[in-house]
């Protein structure tokens, strides 16, 4: 766990000539999902209850303040609590998890285990043989052909053992 952690907080590229489509588009990826993440957590109550518990927790930690200093005395302290439940600190704290995880998705890609999956992935992604448009076209139509005719063959099955189940009487 602690190499983890390591691994999050260094800044070096692992392999950084290798891979780089498939790397560079899942840190796209997982930093559309983060965005996302963070653009809900300020459109929705989830962030004002967020920030709401952390005002709680300040407002619960300032009676720590030494004897005879008054929390009014201290500059900022007494409006600490009103401030961090303001909308700018919504916006703030959603830009704040909005770079973490682009910190977070360019740590992923160069991860060594991840990195080394990415680049693999890309070498056989160069290997596949990709159809053109024709054969895309003409499979297409062959599955598409093969799913109505299974399509009739179960009609005709669910109608020959409904038709049966009535004439028992079971139905």
């Amino acid at each position: 766990m602690s190499s983890f952690f390591r691994e999050l907080f260094s800044t070096r590229l692992y392999k950084n000539s290798q891979g780089r489509i498939v790397r560079r588009s899942t840190m796209i990826g997982i930093i559309i999902v983060i965005a996302w993440g963070a653009l809900q957590f300020v459109r929705t109550n989830a962030g004002q209850v967020v920030l709401w518990g952390i005002a709680r927790l300040v407002s619960f930690v300032t009676p720590a303040i030494p004897k005879g200093v008054k929390p009014e005395d201290v500059p900022g302290l007494a409006a600490l609590p009103q401030m961090i439940q303001s909308t700018s600190a919504l916006y703030i704290a959603g830009g704040i998890i909005a770079l973490l995880g682009i910190w977070l998705a360019f740590r992923i890609v160069n991860m060594p285990r991840v990195a080394q999956f990415l680049i693999t992935v890309e070498a056989e992604m160069v290997k596949v043989s990709w159809p053109n448009n024709k054969e895309v076209y003409v499979t297409s139509i062959v599955v598409i052909v093969v799913m109505m005719i299974f399509c009739v063959l179960l009609a005709i099955y669910d109608l020959f053992w409904h038709y049966l189940f009535q004439f028992i009487g079971v139905l």
